[in-house]
């Protein structure tokens, strides 16, 4: 086993952990990243439009404020919101410094790129500047304990995925920017190395999620050569009052958008998913997709139906596609509301962490509290650059005045797990990692979907723990499947939090819709889920 020692230790690469690392190097203290992958590349912030949510002035941002509430349906932690809204002006435009060109419209901002997704360039810009200022990465690795003695995180073990090692890296902070869990679904658009172990790290050390039962799905596209486009809810609102009863139809050719009140009122990410997980949950259970028909329009019709220079630019390549071909739409899980719960300050509440500080910060798409019930579009960049700052900033004035603490062998409880279980090569039965991951995939696709119930989500906590007893038997004979395992693990005690938290949730509301308790229910649910240990 290595050892590694830092000021600063930060878990995931995407835009907050690397915005995270630049500002604790601009203060002078060491900083290791740590990334599964290359830094910089298959992380949500590479794969993400390059649209920012931003307002330069007070009515802006007073009305950014109430969007993103209303749009949260009211569960968010506004102290959280009002960070995000009056420091977003500030934190996005000193992308510029770091070599991001921005183009600035009425209330957003978006990185300027010859073709999508602009996030590449985004991702690649923080990557290339945290670089050049002496940060330092562990790529190829993932982190799977966080040992903590007291109050006090110490670090973290990582396991280093090309040389089949166990690094033990001491630190006097730890940042988590791992990202969300939406590859807990078959159908996602997230990269393969997004699987939530940042929230499993998070809760085995003591800390507290919050609103998990909220994942944020958009309805795309499924057919064989058709791109990806992921502004289909905007090309819903933009166009549906060009097509009467709006654009999608249901199995018997009805359009039903009408049916859920969605020609009159707003079209939002979610309560368009809803209305068509709806329609098939009351139709044939063997279908999941909808007709998306704008045949009736011309291409330059679908193109002038925005009136910002960004979207008309994102929807060019697929107008003539849309103006010609019918075409299938499925949900598929796009972002996670839920997350660690952490305080204005970026801190977890780890047993002492919260009340002086200590060590382990969350930001990114790893927080929950933001976004409530669902994500105001444009937000999640926004997130990424002033929480990613603010907690490089926070974990940097902590680790100023504190002595590291080395991990000792006493704390490396996992690693004895680890190398006996996963390798014990004398199992009666050996089962491959990866098939424990797609069967909780199938489980949490199955019955967790954007609209459930709860005899499917009792169904889910059983077939899960069924998988539980599959996984005991996991075996890991090379470093790729060891890091599956790992993975694997995670995900087994993800779904079943986040299947609890809907279980849990006994009413509607943004993202997540109960068939058997349809409506919201103020009086009693105007409160946040929140689970710990």
């Amino acid at each position: 086993m290595n050892n590694l020692s830092t000021d600063v230790l930060i878990i995931g690469s995407g835009g907050a952990g690397l915005r995270a690392a630049i500002e604790a190097r601009r203060q002078g203290l060491s900083v290791i990243l740590v990334s599964k992958s290359k830094t910089g590349l298959a992380n949500c912030t590479a794969s993400a439009m390059g649209a920012f949510r931003v307002s330069k002035e007070e009515k802006g941002i007073t009305r950014h404020f109430q969007e993103t509430l209303e749009a949260g349906r009211f569960l968010n932690n506004p102290n959280l919101v009002r960070t995000l809204v009056t420091k977003a002006w500030h934190a996005v435009g000193e992308l510029e410094k770091f070599g991001v060109e921005l183009l600035f419209e009425s209330g957003k901002a978006s990185v300027i790129a010859e073709k999508p997704p602009a996030g590449v360039i985004l991702s690649k810009a923080l990557s290339s500047y945290a670089l050049s200022m002496g940060v330092n990465v562990l790529e190829n690795a993932i982190a799977f304990d966080l040992p903590v003695e007291g109050n006090r995180c110490l670090g973290a073990l990582i396991f280093k995925k090309d040389i089949g090692e166990i690094i033990a890296a001491s630190a006097k902070a730890v940042i988590l920017a791992t990202g969300g869990y939406a590859r807990l679904y078959i159908r996602n658009d997230n990269p393969p190395a997004i699987t939530g172990d940042g929230l499993v790290l998070a809760f085995r050390a003591g800390a507290e999620l919050q609103d998990l039962e909220f994942i944020q799905f958009q309805p795309m596209f499924i057919d064989a050569g058709v791109p990806r486009m992921p502004i289909l809810d905007w090309l819903m609102e933009a166009t549906k009052d060009l097509v009467p009863e709006g654009p999608l139809l249901n199995e018997k050719g009805e359009r039903f958008l009408g049916r859920y009140g969605l020609i009159k009122q707003k079209i939002l990410r979610d309560n368009l998913t809803v209305a068509i997980e709806r329609e098939l949950f009351k139709g044939n259970r063997h279908k999941d997709s909808v007709i998306f028909d704008l045949t009736s329009l011309s291409p330059q019709e679908i193109e002038g139906a925005f009136d910002s220079e960004f979207y008309k630019h994102l929807i060019a390549p697929f107008k003539r596609i849309l103006s010609t071909r019918k075409l299938h739409i499925a949900s598929s899980a796009h972002y996670t509301m839920g997350g660690i719960r952490i305080n204005e300050k970026c801190e977890t509440k780890v047993e002492g962490l919260y009340a002086t500080g200590e060590g382990l910060y969350a930001t990114g798409e790893v927080a929950g509290g933001i976004h409530g019930a669902n994500r105001l579009g444009g937000n999640a960049l926004t997130e990424t650059m002033v929480f990613g700052s603010m907690a490089g900033r926070q974990a940097t004035d902590y680790a100023k005045h504190v002595k590291i603490s080395i991990i000792e062998k006493k704390h490396i409880k996992e690693e004895k797990r680890i190398f006996q279980e996963f390798r014990n090569k004398h199992r009666p039965v050996k089962i491959n990692p990866s098939i424990v991951k797609e069967d909780i995939k199938s489980v949490i696709s199955q019955f967790c979907r954007p609209v459930r119930s709860e005899k499917g989500l009792m169904s889910a906590l059983e077939e899960l723990s069924r998988i539980e007893r599959k996984a005991s038997f996991m075996f890991a004979d090379n470093p790729e499947q060891l890091r599956e395992a790992l993975e694997a693990d995670s995900m087994l005690l993800l779904a079943k939090l986040v299947v609890s938290s809907a279980l849990e949730r006994k009413e509607s509301r943004g993202a997540h819709f109960r068939c058997d308790y349809p409506q919201s229910d103020d009086k009693n649910w105007l409160k946040n889920v929140v689970i710990k240990r």
